[in-house]
């Protein structure tokens, strides 16, 4: 959805003056000078720390934004009936529950979807008067943060709004509920005590062909009452690629359930996974033939590699040496602390 990102680190230094962030530079600038082979564990393991921070510092970064959105549209809701007292007319004209449908739409307005579900007619019209300001804020929000390719919100009043503007009738069936999708439930009182930045880490892959996908929602709440969920799809190849490629670090990350969102491909071809399109990683998973099954290092038909990702990920372990024949593989692993996602540091002989 969008070009290559990062001028976050310019970004950093120019607009967070953060002595967390400058003591995570440090250590990398430190860490990244001249080394002894007798220091070379210590220094992997203090690399991959330093990997794994810069990282979530960014990923952060998206939290901070959506904590400003949900807080926004909170004061959108205080504001209620000034708002809506001001409005007019629809700003958008709805056919068959849709609004602004691509490819026609206004490129700066969101899409409305409304459920056949929705049984509130006067409150899906109050709602759509109350949150017209936000297309604004999320036009925004797609500008500043080029690894987000969509930010929406979803509504008990089983209403959809999300930009850019999409084509909701050949992609969603037009009687969802809303509510019954993790997007929504999973930020939710019972799931969400807290009522902060919820996390979807389960990796997707994006239909427009970008590689994985993860999403990121905050609650709204008014008067003690769960109005919507906003959702931020951001696109993670880009993220992952650009941290991979300022190590020379052999890295590998791996989800929860084994499968691999990212890696070096000489680290990718060390665990025994098939080959890489153009050795990247992106574009084998965008390819027509990508079946995640095939990267997935519980279904490895190497038993050495199996035997690694129980050991990492059911029983927690840390140090795995992968033998191949007259081949060894010293694989040292770190759980990331924002996701149940592992990067896997391998040295390779």
């Amino acid at each position: 959805m969008k070009s290559k990102i990062f001028s976050f680190m310019k970004k950093h230094f120019k607009m967070k003056k953060c002595p967390y962030f400058i003591l995570i530079v440090t250590q990398f600038i430190f860490f990244s000078c001249g080394f002894s082979s007798n220091n070379k564990e210590e220094f992997s393991h203090r690399d991959v720390d330093s990997f794994i921070a810069l990282l979530e510092f960014d990923l952060k970064v998206l939290e901070d934004e959506i904590i400003a959105l949900a807080r926004e549209t909170e004061q959108l809701y205080e504001h209620k009936e000034e708002i809506i007292s001001k409005s007019k007319k629809n700003p958008l004209t709805i056919e068959n529950g849709i609004a602004n449908a691509a490819p026609n739409g206004d490129p700066k307005r969101s899409t409305l979807y409304i459920s056949t579900m929705a049984k509130d007619k006067e409150g899906l019209e109050d709602l759509i008067f109350l949150t017209d300001s936000l297309d604004y804020n999320f036009r925004e929000i797609v500008r500043r943060h080029q690894v987000v390719s969509q930010v929406y919100f979803n509504s008990h009043l089983q209403l959809n709004r999300l930009f850019p503007p999409f084509d909701p009738a050949s992609l969603i069936l037009p009687d969802l509920d809303i509510t019954s999708f993790n997007f929504y439930y999973r930020a939710d009182l019972t799931h969400n005590p807290d009522k902060g930045p919820v996390w979807l880490e389960e990796i997707y892959l994006d239909p427009a062909g970008k590689g994985w996908m993860i999403s990121l929602l905050h609650p709204v709440y008014y008067q003690g009452e769960l109005q919507m969920v906003l959702g931020f799809d951001i696109t993670v190849n880009d993220i992952l690629e650009f941290y991979l490629n300022r190590y020379s670090n052999q890295i590998v990350i791996i989800d929860e359930a084994g499968t691999v969102v990212a890696g070096k491909s000489k680290a990718i071809e060390a665990l025994s996974l098939p080959p890489l399109i153009n050795h990247t990683y992106i574009q084998t998973i965008t390819s027509n033939n990508f079946r995640m099954e095939d990267f997935n290092l519980f279904k490895s038909k190497n038993k050495e590699v199996r035997k690694m990702a129980t050991h990492i990920i059911l029983t927690k372990g840390s140090d795995f040496l992968l033998k191949e024949g007259k081949e060894s593989v010293d694989i040292r692993a770190k759980k990331m602390n924002l996701f149940n996602w592992y990067v896997l540091d391998l040295q390779l002989k």
